[in-house]
């Protein structure tokens, strides 16, 4: 391999470290905020002190959808995601890398489409409102943007890196 091939590896290893780790810290702030939405629900229902608000579900939900689009590049990146391994063991290694490599190629145009029709559909819904919040809609599909992006990184990442 080149040397400007080897810099550039780094580089976008260096790169998709720095995303990760912002990501992975967004995934902790929104189940923190999700933990605490429940918890306060939960006890809202059997503690007549606190009175249960309807927002607390409403926020659970937005955090799971969040939770479940941004950790979505985290599994790609660590080769967490779901795939039919049984092939692996049926084809020869060279067939299985060519496998690997269409899956990522793969990912990568799913992930693409997710960030163009995920923009699409923060555009559509700019103008509706969460029933118990209040909050614009399109904070939940703003999401599927965040989250293409990441993956359609973390994909490409896994392809620089060389597929195994």
């Amino acid at each position: 391999m080149s040397e400007k091939i080897k810099k550039f590896q780094s580089a976008y290893k260096k790169f998709e470290d720095i995303f990760s780790k912002i990501m992975l810290m967004l995934c902790v702030i929104i189940f923190g905020v999700m933990v605490f939405s429940v918890s306060y629900g939960v006890l809202g229902r059997y503690l007549t002190f606190i009175k249960s608000p309807r927002w607390t579900q409403e926020l659970a939900i937005l955090c799971l959808v969040w939770l479940c689009f941004v950790s979505a590049g985290y599994a790609i990146k660590t080769d967490k995601h779901v795939r039919m391994s049984v092939i692996d063991g049926i084809v020869s290694k060279k067939t299985v890398k060519y496998f690997h490599l269409g899956a990522y190629i793969f990912l990568i145009l799913v992930n693409l489409f997710l960030v163009i029709y995920g923009i699409k559909l923060v555009s559509l819904s700019s103008n509706a409102r969460m029933a118990a919040t209040g909050w614009p809609l399109n904070i939940t599909y703003f999401s599927v943007v965040i989250g293409g992006i990441y993956g359609f990184f973390m994909a490409l990442g896994r392809i620089i890196k060389g597929v195994e």
